[in-house]
């Protein structure tokens, strides 16, 4: 048995307030399918066999949670390179999981715990809150720093009064330091929630964690999942923290998750503050990182949050960029940044070199293409950054040439960095021409020479768009091995298959009915899927919705355009004239046409 009397009396009350289909349907709509989304490991098939069958997926949740019957499924752990090689493991959930936690985060603590929040000067969501940054002083003007200093604390820091020394500080490996059991004490302590609900909220972190090598749990370290539910639970540790300085400073602080910065008028008084903190740290286990703590004056505060840089892009607005000034704007951005290249020392060097990528970028400018090789081997904070830049650029000969020194001279440490790189070539435009499959195939080559399981995932979402037919079959069957005993892996081979359906038809059907039959429910349902797409007789209204949104996608994203073809596998959608008129209205890459006109057409 896996529940007592007591549970079935008492605590399923508890949950049934919760755990309702409407609330686990209105979450998963309005956070959790969106959040999924914007991860940086992407899913082939769009999670669109979860989102199609929401309600009865949320049926089934219920059912389990409500007979006790509820475990959170392995995550994917991927890894994500800090410096130096040193990578941080993130946890995927499931989509399961995903939505348990944010349902309890939603429906149970959320509100109880922003309330109980001592102050307003803490921040943990970008989304919920409207905490400036630096660079969103926007009233810098042609004033001494000193006269600007008073007016820089209260916009961006709200500061109420004007300090002589700001604080800086974070504490040390926060996530992986956090103590399961301290953080619910300190949650139960601030917060009437039900007994059961933070038991089940604590069971499904801790079947989260990692724990490798069949090591028991620590119960410490909150995984490093990139959903606001975790960003909320660790924020909330660290109330206590906020009275703290809140009381020394006056208010004169703002918390950014466990980024601290706080504004006192002597250095004595900010080292007696530092050592306040550090010490209501110890007792919860944690501690602040000396690494990254300094205490400045306003004239290092200038030059270590790059003001004046940051005075010079907030003068630069892209959409309004004088036309006839092009040329000046550029030769000034070229040397303001060549100039910042050499203040990597300072504090917020990455952020202001993120803000230099972007706005170079749409200003569709290729002035930094020499340094990006550079940086990006160097600089694993700013790579999404320098990935973004190429994606306003667009494909070019100039871009292919410095994705291919990349790639040739790229030392991967983690899991990310091939996927970011692939991620972009496949929503590039590429023409589809001999010069241009003559730099899909050298790049193909280069993706080949990496063995490592993710990377393998990196290659299939590759040829995915590139590949022809028989090429994906092949990298499939070659490399069984590899993925059919990794989840996650086997979810992403089935959902490539709609790519080959038309060059395989009956060998398709087979691996699409064996994986129904396997019992393994990610691949599973995505073959499932596949399989009910594919007998549509007519396009329904969700359908029509998600295939063929109002606002067209630009790039059209590669697992919608795999779910397209699993429609246009069924006869009827495909013979519909209607429907085809839709495809080539919406579907304009080069390849993706070649292999509906190919194969489909």
């Amino acid at each position: 048995m896996k529940t007592t009397e007591r549970f079935h009396l008492q605590r399923v009350k508890d949950l049934q307030e919760i755990f309702s289909e409407t609330n686990l349907v209105e979450v998963w709509r309005n956070v959790v399918r969106q959040q999924l989304r914007s991860q940086d490991i992407s899913d082939l098939h769009d999670y669109y066999d979860f989102n199609i069958n929401i309600k009865e997926r949320s049926a089934f949740i219920q059912q389990q949670i409500l007979s006790g019957q509820y475990r959170a499924k392995s995550p994917l752990i991927y890894k994500l390179e800090k410096k130096y090689g040193v990578c941080r493991h993130i946890m995927l959930p499931s989509p399961s999981d995903a939505l348990v936690l944010q349902t309890i985060v939603e429906k149970s603590l959320q509100e109880k715990l922003l309330n109980s929040q001592p102050n307003k000067q803490a921040y943990y969501s970008r989304d919920k809150h409207t905490l400036k940054l630096p660079h969103e002083f926007k009233d810098l003007r042609d004033y001494p720093w000193h006269i600007q200093w008073k007016k820089f604390q209260k916009e961006i820091w709200k500061f109420g009064s004007n300090c002589n020394f700001l604080a800086v500080t974070d504490i040390t490996n926060y996530y992986d330091s956090i103590g399961l059991r301290e953080l619910r004490h300190i949650i139960s302590s601030q917060i009437e929630t039900p007994e059961v609900v933070l038991d089940l909220l604590f069971a499904i972190i801790e079947q989260l964690s990692w724990n490798p090598d069949y090591l028991p749990s620590s119960l410490k370290g909150l995984p490093t999942i990139n959903l606001e539910a975790a960003r909320l639970l660790a924020h909330a540790l660290l109330f206590e923290v906020d009275e703290v300085i809140q009381s020394r400073t006056n208010g004169n602080f703002v918390r950014w998750m466990d980024d601290i910065n706080f504004g006192v008028n002597s250095f004595e008084e900010a080292c007696e503050t530092l050592g306040i903190i550090n010490d209501v740290l110890k007792s919860r286990g944690l501690a602040l990182n000396l690494g990254k703590t300094n205490i400045y004056n306003p004239e290092e505060v200038e030059r270590h949050f790059l003001v004046k840089e940051n005075k010079f892009l907030d003068s630069i607005n892209p959409k309004e960029a004088d036309v006839n000034k092009y040329n000046e704007i550029i030769t000034q951005l070229y040397q303001e940044f060549n100039q910042h290249k050499k203040q990597s020392k300072l504090k917020s060097w990455d952020k202001v070199t993120k803000r230099f990528f972007t706005t170079v970028g749409k200003l569709k400018s290729n002035i930094l293409l020499d340094d990006i090789k550079e940086l990006f081997l160097k600089y694993p904070s700013i790579r999404s950054n320098i990935i973004y830049y190429l994606s306003l650029l667009g494909f070019s000969d100039k871009t292919s040439k410095v994705v291919i020194e990349i790639l040739e001279n790229l030392k991967v440490y983690d899991d990310v960095t091939l996927f970011y790189i692939v991620k972009l070539l496949t929503d590039w435009s590429i023409p589809n021409n001999q010069y241009c499959k003559d730099i899909i195939d050298k790049i193909y080559s280069i993706l080949k020479k990496n063995k490592k399981p993710f990377d393998y995932y990196c290659i299939l979402w590759f040829v995915a768009k590139y590949g022809k037919p028989q090429e994906i079959l092949s990298l499939i069957q070659s490399n069984k091995s590899l993925w059919i005993h990794d989840p996650f892996l086997r979810r992403q081979i089935i959902s490539v298959i709609p790519k080959i359906i038309f060059y395989r038809h009956d060998l398709c059907q087979k691996m699409l009915d064996e994986e129904t039959s396997s019992g393994l429910e990610d691949s599973a349902s995505v073959a499932n899927n596949i399989r009910y797409l594919s007998k549509q007789e007519k396009l329904s209204f969700d359908l029509n919705a998600y295939l063929f949104p109002k606002t067209k996608q630009t790039p059209y994203p590669l697992a919608k355009y795999l779910i397209l073809l699993a429609c246009l596998s069924s006869e009827h959608l495909k013979s519909d004239e209607s429907v085809k008129k839709k495809v080539f209205e919406y579907v304009n890459d080069p390849w993706y046409l070649h292999w509906l006109e190919t194969y489909v057409y």
